[in-house]
Parts: structure tokens; C-alpha cells; sequence
């Protein structure tokens, strides 16, 4: 282990050309790709019902260019960069547990703690500000995986496998016993899959409302999402122990030739597309039957796409093409967390009635402006950022936790 991570910096693209700080900068440049295609999805959550993530046809208009924004977003985007952003995640603590303690920090004191913050800063986003967090679900699969950090990259992979299959047969489970359930818990999930006209108004007067008035909603909403947790929990934790194994086997480094990634990112996005186009169009030309409420093809299909893109974007950051903007990519990736929390203010503000009340008024094309606004937006503010701290302001705090004294976060 020592041979692959002695040295290690985070000065990724600042400082040199060192093959331990092109393995940081390539998977800086992956999470800030990865950050900025999250909100492909979550903003139809933030602007729309929450049922049009699943069921299109609830809500809003679904032709022509609007139909081809939830196709293009469908495919390449669900489900692909939280995969990414989970894998990433499992990487980056495992760089942070090996490097304290190859300094002889106490290593368990430092991650849980760290993981205690990132769950009570899961919970302040998910209970304060917007149903859709991730980070609480994160911190806690983060605290277990703590324990396998040293398991071979071999049983790493096989626990994943097992624990995504765990997860896909929990997926499952709703549409298989659908067919025994009562009259009143179908109704109850036929009504989720597509509301009628006095539920969607509810949802839209809620979300229209001041920060007050939304609190009922949003926090109805936060529970379903801690519920929901329970079945995602092992995908997570499955995609956070890949993290590790991949780079244990030196996938970030120079495990695969440039010519190698490019192959294989072509074979998975081939396979995965073709997977998943077919579960669409099916979807498509039957008008969301409840049945495919939670379908499988987009669950494995996005494990393909979601490698096929790190494939690509690593033999990308082994080119010697677009510098600065491999600079910019990884800018946003080392302020991840800052960058996520803040597409919540900005959406929040945009949609929600303590801002603009702008939500249910914005169609799948517009929004895709406002995901374009923000990604100039973020992409801008990061390199501007980091050209004066080391830190992103939310990583900064997390660190000064984690450490349990304040860190210096401005360049010298």
C-alpha cells in the first residue's frame, strides 16, 4: 500500500506532474463532472411534483423537446453521477484514512468524526432546505465501510456485487408484491405514481409557500427520504467499497492504458445504453405503467454508463489537450460539497416560495437553461475559489471538525 500512496498531495494540478498527484487530479476532475451532472436530475425534484422523476406523464408537458430533455437525462444522467459521486466518495476515504495513518493519526477518531458532521449536515439539508439529500445516507454507509478498509480489493468487489444485488432484489420487491396487496396500499402507491389534480396542487401550494409554510411538506418528505435510505443503503455502501477497490488496484493511476479505458468506456456505454433505450421506449409507448414503478434496467444499466464515464474522463486527464480546462473540472470537484449544498440555495431560491415561487412553472427545457446558468455559474466561482484558499468553504469546516482545530484555508 505504501508504494501506491506514499507522497500523496492535494495539490492535483497545481504542482507538478507527479503520478500520485495525477491520480488526485484525476479523480478530482471525475467528482467535478460528476457534482455538475447531478443536477441534471435533481432539478426536475426541485422545480416539479416529486413524482415526475418516475412518472413523466404526472406533470407538465411531455412533447417534443420537453420529452427529449427527460430522454437525454434518463439515460446519461439518472442514477450515473450519484453512482459516480458514491464510488468517489468511498475513494476519497479511503485516501484520507491510509494518509493519517501513515502519520500515525488516529485514523477511526478522525473518519467518524468527520462522518458525524457530514450526518448532521445531511440532516440540517435534508429537514431545513430540500427533501433530496444524500449526504445523512452517505455518512452512515461511510461509518460501516470503515471496517473493510483493509479487505482485499478482490473481496471488496464480491461484497459490492452481493450488496448491489441485495439492494436490486429490495428495488424489486414493491412491483412483485403489488398484485397481493389491498385495495387501499395500491391505491395509496397508484396515487404516488400518478397524483390527481388536488394532490399536485397541494404540492405545488406547499412548495410555494415561505420557508415556514413549506416546513409540513418538506418534512413528510425528509422522512419518506430516510425510508427510502434503508433500500439504498447497500447500493451505496456496495459503490463506496468499489471506490476502494478501484483504487487499490490502481485504476486512477496507471493500472489501464489510455487506449484500454477508451475500450472498455465504449463496450459498457454501449450495453448500458442499449439496456436502458429499451426499458424507455417500452416506458415511452405504454404510458408509464405502474408496473415499471421501479424497473431494473436503469438500476444496472447506470453501473455501466457511470464506469464507462470515469473510463473516459481518465483517459481524458491523460491527454494533453484542454489544460485549463482539466483545471476548472477539478476546481469544482475539490469543492464538491460546497458546490452541492449550493445548488440547493440557488434552486431553492429560483423555485420555492421563500424565493421566486418559480415552482411548477418551469418546463424540462427550461430547466435545462437554469442547470446551464448554474453550471457556468459554479464552474466560474470555483476557479475564482481556489486560486486564493485551499479549501472550499464547506470542506473547510468539515476539515476543521475532522481535526478538531481550525485549519488554514488561505493561499499564502
Amino acid at each position: 500500500m505504501n508504494k501506491v500512496f506514499t507522497q500523496v498531495t492535494t495539490q492535483s494540478l497545481d504542482r507538478g506532474p507527479t503520478p500520485e498527484d495525477d491520480r488526485l487530479a484525476s479523480i478530482d476532475i471525475i467528482r467535478g463532472v460528476a457534482v455538475l451532472g447531478i443536477l441534471l436530475v435533481n432539478i426536475q425534484l426541485f422545480s416539479m411534483i416529486s413524482s415526475v422523476l418516475g412518472n413523466p406523464l404526472s406533470f407538465g408537458d411531455f412533447s417534443g423537446s420537453n420529452q427529449t430533455v427527460y430522454y437525454f437525462s434518463h439515460l446519461f444522467a439518472e442514477q450515473k453521477f450519484m453512482t459516480i459521486f458514491a464510488v468517489l466518495f468511498g475513494t476519497g476515504f479511503f485516501i484520507m484514512t491510509s494518509r493519517a495513518e501513515e502519520n500515525d493519526l488516529n485514523s477511526a477518531s478522525l473518519h467518524f468524526r468527520r462522518m458525524s458532521a457530514l450526518a448532521l449536515l445531511g440532516l440540517m439539508h435534508l429537514y431545513l432546505l430540500w427533501y433530496g439529500d444524500v449526504l445523512f445516507i452517505y455518512a452512515i454507509a461511510g461509518m460501516v465501510i470503515y471496517f473493510f478498509r483493509h479487505k482485499s480489493s478482490r473481496f471488496l468487489f464480491l461484497c459490492a456485487l452481493l450488496l448491489l444485488a441485495i439492494n436490486a432484489v429490495l428495488f424489486a420487491l414493491p412491483t412483485a408484491i403489488m398484485p397481493s396487496m389491498n385495495e387501499a396500499n395500491l391505491q395509496e402507491i397508484l396515487m404516488a405514481w400518478k397524483p390527481d389534480q388536488t394532490i399536485i396542487e397541494l404540492e405545488i401550494t406547499a412548495n410555494q409557500s415561505s420557508w415556514i409554510g413549506q416546513m409540513g411538506h418538506r418534512h413528510e418528505m425528509a422522512g419518506d427520504m430516510l425510508v427510502n435510505g434503508l433500500f439504498y443503503g447497500c447500493r451505496v455502501l456496495g459503490l463506496m467499497m468499489i471506490g476502494v477497490a478501484l483504487f487499490k488496484t490502481d485504476f486512477f493511476g496507471r493500472r489501464f492504458t489510455k487506449k484500454s479505458l477508451q475500450l472498455q468506456g465504449l463496450v459498457c456505454f454501449c450495453l448500458g445504453t442499449f439496456i436502458i433505450c429499451g426499458r424507455i421506449n417500452s416506458n415511452i409507448a405504454n404510458e408509464f405503467p405502474i408496473e415499471v414503478i421501479l424497473s431494473q434496467e436503469n438500476y444496472w444499466g447506470s453501473l455501466l454508463l457511470a464506469y464507462s464515464y470515469m473510463c473516459w474522463i481518465l483517459a481524458f486527464t491523460r491527454s494533453q489537450l484542454l489544460t485549463s480546462t482539466k483545471r476548472v473540472l477539478a476546481n469544482v470537484g475539490r469543492m464538491a460539497l460546497t458546490n452541492y449544498i449550493s445548488q440547493t440555495l440557488i434552486c431553492g431560491f429560483i423555485f420555492y416560495g421563500w424565493g421566486l415561487g418559480k415552482f411548477g412553472t418551469f418546463d424540462r427545457i427550461e430547466q435545462l437553461y437554469v442547470v446551464v446558468g448554474i453550471w457556468i455559474f459554479q464552474i466560474g466561482l470555483s476557479h475564482t475559489w481556489m486560486e486564493r484558499f485551499h479549501f472550499g468553504p464547506l470542506e473547510w469546516i468539515l476539515r476543521s471538525i475532522t481535526y478538531g482545530s481550525i485549519q488554514s484555508i488561505k493561499r499564502s
